[in-house]
């Protein structure tokens, strides 16, 4: 540990005042890891989180809502200020409070937009190139193969009616997989592979990539990554990109850089082809299985590793190649930190407590699933776990019912639903969803209405709801959300991936209207016609 706070402390060492921002996520696969020097010297491992370290080698940890319980647990005992962020609080303006007029040191990979943002807020900006061989992703097995799917053909030729540059440099995995119709397991819960894809619309593409590619697309030709600098370099002509997907040092490169305002990729992505709608209801309708044989084996005296072993189990059972995440299995108490996966071998289930189960898988299309529900063991539930339970239910009933056209619009019904129980110390800390795809969390679109912006549901889009309360204080130390992933069949209206039952000994009748209540009843007619179906291979 000494030894990896000394680099930060060399750069440091002529500006003693200052601080440097912490690397957490990787050039290529863009999302936080572990081995990420922002893991290694704070223990935290959630998906979102800045952190700042200074000469001296105190650690400034930032962290949004849905992790201020995790963080508090992770860093527990490493000397971490955990600066804990309101809703819709952005990380660049904690940052720039914390680091004042001193200057702010920061990673050639850092996405250029995040550069621009701190830069923005008038910080004093040094830029230093990574170590190399330190805070590697570990977590990459370039062996794994890179297999083709089935798509539609040229993409290109979408983006290229909206940029009126002879070049388009893609930098995202989740882009780069989906314009080249190829996915890869080289990295866990992702299904992406290492490269970097230059469009080129007056001849052929180049996709940068070490790995053996056996279908390459038509119209792509493939070179090895150390080429990439050079290639970009001898480009004279405009280069569209985007600024939240580029390094910083990636942007250097280019000579004549034009940045686009809009993600068309992102925007073609959302919307679904028929073939990956089809590919989803047979994925979603798999995991179902795997959740109905998991709820079979529930049973007392089992604990948290041995509940999310088991499920994983049955996952892989029913057809999936992978998690599309890092599976959140939470019993009781651990159930009130939103996105925990500790799963401590000592925590016990016992008759009475709450499982929350978020979880989800990647099948042979590459696309990533994603469910959440929460079971009860045993037989007699309380009150008020009764009275969450119904309360999240119904916000999840309102909202995909609703006719809303937006997803600022599905977020204000659930959170309008769930507004009352703030009182009793019950919160809904998070977006009511997320975009699905080929990452677990694609966006367009967003759910939510933190900055009130609408961000529309085309036909064919697809995105989660997942209303959740959770109360971190005892005597009601629990949490529970409930999630499907559906898909938009028209401006305001949607329909399920999923069908999986929701916990009938949770669910107090007498909270629903008799609308909700046949709502409710119209779901459980569905998931046993499709339960039926479910046979264990």
């Amino acid at each position: 540990m000494k030894e990896v706070r000394g680099f930060y402390r060399e750069i440091l060492k002529n500006s003693k005042d200052g601080f440097v921002l912490l690397k957490s996520s990787d050039e290529y696969f863009n999302c936080h890891y572990k081995g990420s020097a922002l893991n290694v010297l704070t223990g935290f491992s959630g998906t979102a989180g800045e952190a700042l370290i200074d000469y001296e080698g105190n650690i400034t940890l930032f962290v949004d809502p849905r992790y201020h319980e995790q963080a508090d647990f992770e860093t527990k005992g490493k000397n971490v200020e955990v600066v804990k962020l309101k809703q819709g609080e952005g990380f660049v303006k904690s940052i720039a409070k914390k680091v004042n007029k001193n200057e702010l040191f920061v990673s050639n990979s850092i996405s250029l937009l995040f550069y621009k943002k701190l830069q923005q807020e008038g910080l004093k900006l040094s830029v230093y190139d990574d170590f190399k061989g330190v805070f590697e992703n570990k977590n990459v097995n370039l062996k794994k193969e890179i297999f083709s799917v089935q798509g539609k053909n040229n993409k290109s030729e979408l983006i290229k009616k909206h940029v009126n540059t002879r070049y388009y440099l893609v930098n995202s995995l989740e882009q780069i997989a989906w314009l080249c119709n190829l996915r890869s397991f080289q990295m866990v819960e992702n299904s992406t592979f290492k490269a970097k894809l230059l469009l080129d619309f007056k001849g052929k593409n180049i996709l940068f990539c070490d790995e053996e590619i056996k279908n390459i697309p038509d119209g792509y030709k493939v070179l090895p990554l150390a080429d990439f600098e050079k290639k970009i370099r001898s480009i004279k002509d405009e280069i569209a990109l985007l600024e939240n997907s580029i390094t910083y040092g990636d942007f250097n490169l280019i000579k004549k850089p034009v940045v686009l305002k809009k993600d068309y990729v992102a925007k073609y992505a959302s919307i679904k082809e028929k073939l990956e709608l089809e590919h989803y209801k047979s994925a979603f309708f798999r995991l179902d299985c795997a959740l109905k044989s998991f709820k079979s084996k529930i049973k007392a005296g089992l604990s948290e590793y041995e509940l999310k072993e088991i499920f994983e189990k049955e996952l892989l059972k029913f057809g999936a190649k992978t998690t599309s995440f890092k599976t959140i299995l939470a019993i009781a108490d651990n159930s009130s930190s939103i996105h925990y996966s500790n799963y401590d071998k000592n925590k016990i289930l016992k008759e009475g407590d709450l499982i929350l189960l978020d979880c989800g898988g990647y099948y042979e299309m590459g696309l990533a699933t994603d469910i959440t529900r929460v079971f009860l063991c045993g037989n007699k539930a309380t009150k008020k776990q009764k009275e969450i339970y119904t309360a999240v239910l119904k916000a999840f009933l309102r909202s995909y019912h609703s006719e809303a056209k937006d997803g600022s619009e599905l977020d204000k019904i659930a959170r309008k639903a769930l507004k009352p129980y703030e009182k009793e110390g019950f919160y809904f800390p998070h977006a009511l969803g997320h975009g699905i795809g080929v990452p677990v969390h694609q966006a367009p679109p967003v759910i939510s209405s933190f900055g009130d912006e609408k961000f529309p549901l085309y036909k064919n889009m697809t995105h989660t709801i997942e209303p959740g309360l959770y109360c971190s204080k005892k005597p009601y130390k629990f949490g529970v959300r409930l999630e499907n992933s559906v898909y938009a069949t028209g401006r305001g209206k949607r329909k399920s991936f999923s069908h999986f039952e929701f916990e009938e000994k949770l669910i107090e009748r007498d909270l629903l209207t008799k609308k909700e209540q046949k709502w409710l009843d119209d779901w459980n007619r569905a998931w046993m016609v499709l339960s039926e179906k479910c046979i264990e291979k």
